[in-house]
């Protein structure tokens, strides 16, 4: 009997080292229903546990694209634009690819036709991202290999080390566990005046934050940025067009996504304004797709994320494909 549970508290623990390694078992579980995905009432949510910004994930419609165009769109995107979020049914364009914005991707032979780059980022990310020209997608003489790694590849293609974040995702995403954590941050809150580090409540408590849009760092929303820094950002948006521009793509947009805190941090700091002066600049050749003042007079952020919900999102990939289509 002891050898029993011995082992099978090894194959337990064992299970749930696995989950912290495999993305891919943990996807599938995920989407058999068999875990929870500990980020569906928001990404705010998920660290504060403030029942008041429970905001249960809803997916958002498609509108019906009736012609496509000859063109394909190449799109360098963070989270905002994620697979889960944003896909191919919601562009203008027959042809549709996406990268991550913040690492190198792998390289591409650019494909006969109309070309269109869109470099979207956060921004928080803005200034880290263009501290130097934006290269991060090699456009090369190499075709990208179609993934034909076959389900049990995937299965137990394991990324070492363990990431604890899996692990703790898989054993407390539960309702009946979310309500505990619901009652110990209301607590916090309410009687002890706290609440989880990684987030900042607006100054009139209808509002959760991001910690690192209100904290001091680069990546504030409040943290002073110099005239000689915009300078080079925009000198290196700058020469990331001109890059671009002879690799072959017949336009290369820039299009930045404001903070949540960019719309409901005021009272916690002063602006510093980041989105309008490199978008203004003078000197600044990219064209840009912004959003930043409809955002500015809606309200377009989940309750419980700090990502855009369903009309934010629409207003931008509108814009996407009025960009596409300008393009001749």
């Amino acid at each position: 009997m002891k050898n029993i549970l011995k082992y099978s508290a090894l194959v337990f623990f064992g299970f749930l080292w696995f989950l912290g390694c495999s993305k891919t078992t943990t996807k599938f579980l995920y989407e058999k229903d068999i875990l929870k995905d500990d980020y569906r009432y928001g990404d705010l949510y998920r660290l504060s546990n403030l029942p008041q910004f429970k905001d249960p994930r809803t997916e958002c419609p498609t509108k019906r694209i009736a012609q496509k165009v000859d063109a394909t769109l190449f799109l360098a995107g963070d989270s905002f634009t994620e697979e889960e979020r944003i896909n191919s049914g919601n562009f203008v364009s027959k042809e549709y690819v996406k990268a991550e914005v913040a690492k190198p991707n792998p390289p591409l032979k650019l494909v006969p036709g109309k070309k269109i780059l869109v470099i979207e980022t956060v921004e928080r990310h803005l200034r880290e991202r263009f501290t130097k020209v934006w290269q991060n997608w090699d456009i090369k003489e190499v075709i990208q290999e179609p993934d034909q790694k076959k389900f049990i590849e995937k299965l137990i293609d394991l990324k070492i080390p363990y990431v604890e974040e899996s692990h703790q995702a898989a054993l407390f995403g539960f309702d009946f566990i979310l309500k505990l954590k619901e009652w110990k941050a209301l607590f916090n809150q309410k009687v002890l005046g706290k609440v989880d580090e990684k987030v900042t409540l607006s100054s009139d408590g209808k509002n959760i934050l991001y910690f690192l849009d209100t904290n001091p760092g680069v990546s504030s929303n409040f943290d002073p940025i110099q005239d000689q820094e915009i300078e080079l950002m925009v000198e290196n948006l700058n020469s990331t067009y001109d890059y671009y521009h002879k690799l072959g793509f017949d336009e290369v947009y820039l299009s930045i996504i404001p903070n949540k805190t960019s719309k409901y941090g005021q009272g916690l700091g002063e602006y510093n304004h980041l989105i309008e002066r490199i978008e203004k600049h003078p000197k600044l050749k990219m064209p840009v797709i912004s959003i930043f003042e409809e955002f500015q007079k809606g309200d377009y952020y989940l309750k419980g994320d700090s990502h855009w919900n369903c009309a934010g999102q629409q207003i931008w990939v509108d814009k996407i494909n009025e960009a596409v289509l300008k393009v001749k």
